[in-house]
Formats: C-alpha cells, structure tokens, sequence
C-alpha cells in the first residue's frame, strides 16, 4: 500500500473550475497593465499651463468696491446744496462737510465726537453743516429740536442731551420718543435762547421737509451720511476715514489758493456744475 495512503490517507486535490482560472488570468493582467502606467514618468504639461502664474491666495486678493447702482460714487464732487441749514465752524473753509443725521440715533451717537474732533483738528479749514434725514418717524420732533439747537451751536450738547433723556427702562437699548415740551426743557437746561429756538424749529420743521428728497436724489437712504465738498462718505466711519478725505480735499484747495481762488466762493464753485445724483 502507498505510504501516504497509510500515514495520511493521501488524496487528489480537487479539479479547478476553468470559469476561476479564466478570473485569475484576467485579474493578473490588469495588475501588470497597472504597473506598467505607474512606472512611466508623467507627460509634461502644455505650454499654456506652464505661462499661468500660481493662484494667488484668497486671502491677499483685494477686492475693488464698485458702488451699486444708485448710489453715490465716493470719488465723484456731487452738488449738495447747503441753503440756510445750521453751519458750524468758518463761515468760509476749504472743506465743507455736510453732515446728515438724525436724533437720536445710535450711529449718529457714535460718530458726533469725531465730528467734534475733526473741528478741533482743522479748526480754519473745516466747516460743518447739519441737515436733518430722518429714517424713524418717531425722532422727527427730536431731530428738529437738535437741527434748532445747531443754530446756537449747541448740536453736540445737545444730541448727547436727546440720547440720555430718551432712554426707554422698559426696552433696554430702545429710545422713546420725546415729546416737544421734553426737548424745550432739555433746551433750557442747556441755556439755549428759548425764542430763538422756538423760531428755529419753524425752520427746521420746513428744511426736514426740502432737504429730503434732495438727499434722496443724491442716493443717500440711511443715517449717517457724510459729503465732503460733495464727495460722499457713508456711515459712523473711523476719524482716519474723514482725514483721508479732508486732507485730499485741502490739497485741492491749495492749488485753487495758488491761482487765486477765494475760500468764500470756492465750495459753490466746485459744485456748480456737480451732478445732483449718482
């Protein structure tokens, strides 16, 4: 008897099926086609693609702001008509920034010390003058009581005044609205002459009203808003914001100096021809 039948119990190994072997040779071959591909260096690229510079990163990719359709262009002298608003500071300037604001509010709250420090800052070359936008009904009487305080000087005393008295303890954060004896006490707390007030709020009263849709045309729908000899700066911007702009606008002036031009005709004079609206 074979050994192995005694030791073992040998036994013929199994038969394949032809349908396995037919796998295996197909799998065997794509292995090999595959490690043919991997072994070839990779094409070089085309000619085009070599020229292209690397993509910048996204982060240092400055963006140019385009105003929107409608709005003003801050780089563009709009005419923006200054009437008998309230002016404070020379009654003749290089830079005339027509300040647009309401009362209370809490941007316009925020920006009124740079506005008092821009005065300080350029205390020959810088005027101010205050008109009236308003956005929330209920500050209108407000608004024409600061814009009748602006007259005697007193815009700054008395938007602070405004602000605190229209605390609501109800809603904290929300400002109620004063009523017109409310905001001739503040006035007289202020030492305002009252008849003089009392006639300036007819004035304002009317200005709110003409100033409007002028402001409007000129594509300005929020408070604040600031035109520096025409050109426009929206919103409670830092104080560089403004210098940028003043500084701009008074090298512009220089040059007008140099040729003869006067400080008292030179606002209307650069915006005589400006548009009225973006």
């Amino acid at each position: 008897m074979p050994l192995c039948a005694v030791v073992l119990g040998c036994q013929a190994p199994p038969a394949r099926d032809p349908a396995d072997i037919e796998r295996i040779r197909a799998l065997e071959q794509r292995v090999t086609m595959l490690e043919a591909q991997l072994a070839k260096p990779p094409p070089p690229a085309p000619e085009a693609e070599k020229k292209k510079p690397p993509a910048e990163p996204t982060d240092l990719v400055v963006k140019r702001s385009v105003p929107r359709p409608g709005s003003p262009d801050p780089a563009t002298t709009y005419r923006v008509p200054l009437d008998d608003s309230p002016v404070i500071g020379p009654s003749a300037a290089a830079v005339t920034l027509v300040a647009v604001l309401q009362f209370p509010e809490p941007y316009t709250h925020k920006v009124m010390p740079t506005l008092v420090q821009l005065l300080r800052e350029y205390p020959r070359d810088v005027r101010i003058v205050v008109k009236q936008y308003i956005v929330h009904p209920q500050s209108t009487t407000s608004s024409i009581a600061a814009c009748a305080a602006a007259y005697q000087g007193a815009v700054e005393s008395m938007e602070t005044a405004i602000w605190d008295a229209a605390v609501d303890p109800a809603q904290p954060g929300a400002r109620r609205q004063l009523d017109e004896g409310e905001l001739r006490e503040l006035a007289r707390a202020l030492r305002l002459d009252l008849k003089e007030y009392d006639r300036d709020l007819v004035t304002c009263a009317q200005a709110q009203t003409r100033d409007r849709p002028v402001i409007e045309k000129l594509g300005q729908h929020a408070v604040p808003g600031f035109w520096i000899n025409g050109r426009y700066l929206a919103g409670a911007q830092p104080i560089e914001s403004f210098r940028r702009v003043i500084d701009e606008e008074r090298e512009k002036w220089k040059s007008d100096k140099a040729s003869g031009g006067k400080a008292a005709t030179y606002y209307d004079r650069i915006t005589a021809g400006a548009p009225t609206s973006p």
